[in-house]
């Protein structure tokens, strides 16, 4: 009796090796494929701190609530911008009149609400720094669908482009 039991243990043991493995392999290839480094950098000086990317690929791990993370992993649902007729931003007129144009790339936080959140909103690239205040309450003003990880919605880091043209077309 006490042979059965320990040879049924042994078995038992090595059948759950072999599970453990199975499942650590089932994990890895659900890994995000690696995020470009210069991207996440841009994503992190304008957004601060991001979530660990490196885990994302567990299913059984979940970020705090203040996590935020970059819109370019791969796991991460990013949030889609939904229009309004007062999606446009102020052109100053003093720079019109000067007529000064150019792209402003800002970053921003998009919560789960699918709101950008209040004094997330960063410049890093401008024709003029009076343009920084139209970006913000415009970006302010948007509305997203929230990103999402796993089916939740979470923090996301978004960057994007505004343009500011003083031609109509």
């Amino acid at each position: 009796m006490i042979r059965s039991c320990t040879i049924l243990t042994k078995h038992c043991v090595e059948l759950l090796v072999v599970i453990l493995v199975v499942f650590q392999n089932a994990l890895a290839a659900q890994a995000p494929p690696a995020v470009d480094a210069a991207q996440t950098a841009q994503a992190r000086v304008l957004c601060g701190p991001l979530a660990d990317d490196s885990v994302i690929g567990n299913p059984l791990w979940w970020p705090p609530a203040d996590a935020v993370f970059s819109s370019r992993v791969a796991s991460v649902q990013s949030p889609k911008l939904l229009l309004s007729p007062d999606a446009i931003p102020e052109y100053p007129d003093h720079l019109r009149r000067k007529g000064v144009q150019g792209r402003v790339i800002a970053a921003a936080v998009v919560g789960p609400s699918g709101r950008v959140e209040k004094g997330s909103v960063k410049v890093s690239v401008t024709p003029d720094s009076d343009f920084i205040p139209p970006v913000e309450r415009y970006l302010e003003r948007l509305r997203f669908t929230p990103g999402q990880l796993n089916g939740r919605p979470i923090r996301v880091c978004v960057v994007m482009p505004i343009d500011f043209r003083t031609e109509t077309r």
